[in-house]
C-alpha cells in the first residue's frame, strides 16, 4: 500500500483536512466544542501534527505546538485510509494499529463529523493526481 512520500506530504494531507474542516462552520463548531488538543505522532513518514480544535489551529512539528490533552500514534497509511472512510477507530485501537492516550470517548464522538470530510479528502488526492493513495 502506498503512503505519503515524506513529512511535508503527510502534513499537507492530514493537517490540510483539519484546516478544511475548520473552514466549514458546522464542522468547526463541533470540533471546538470537543475541547480536544490532539497530537498525532505519525510514522512512515515521521510527522508530528497537533490540532487545537477549540482554537481551529494546526501546528506542525514540536515547536510552538500547544500541550495536547490527547495523543494518537499511527502510521501514515492508517491515517490516509482513515480519511477515506476505510478505518474504524475503535477497531484500529483494539488491534493496536492506533494507540491513544487521553479521552477516547471525546474522539469517538467526533467521528460523525470526520465522515463529512471523507469526500473532501478524496477530492484533494484526486485533484493532486495521487491515485496511488486512494484505497
Amino acid at each position: 500500500m502506498a503512503t505519503f512520500a515524506d513529512t511535508s506530504e503527510a502534513e499537507k494531507y492530514i493537517g490540510g483536512i483539519f484546516e478544511a474542516g475548520f473552514a466549514d462552520p458546522d464542522v468547526q463548531k463541533a470540533l471546538a466544542r470537543s475541547g480536544l488538543v490532539l497530537r498525532m505522532n505519525l510514522s512512515q513518514p515521521d510527522a508530528v501534527i497537533t490540532v487545537d480544535l477549540p482554537a481551529a489551529q494546526v501546528h506542525y512539528g514540536d515547536a510552538d505546538a500547544p500541550t495536547p490533552n490527547m495523543t494518537m500514534t499511527l502510521d501514515g497509511e492508517t491515517a490516509n485510509r482513515f480519511w477515506q472512510g476505510k478505518v474504524s477507530i475503535p477497531l484500529a485501537v483494539a488491534r493496536k494499529h492506533i494507540t491513544v492516550s487521553g479521552a477516547l470517548p471525546k474522539l469517538i464522538a467526533l467521528l460523525p463529523h470526520a465522515k463529512t470530510m471523507y469526500a473532501v479528502y478524496i477530492q484533494r488526492l484526486e485533484r493532486d493526481n495521487r491515485a496511488d493513495l486512494l484505497v
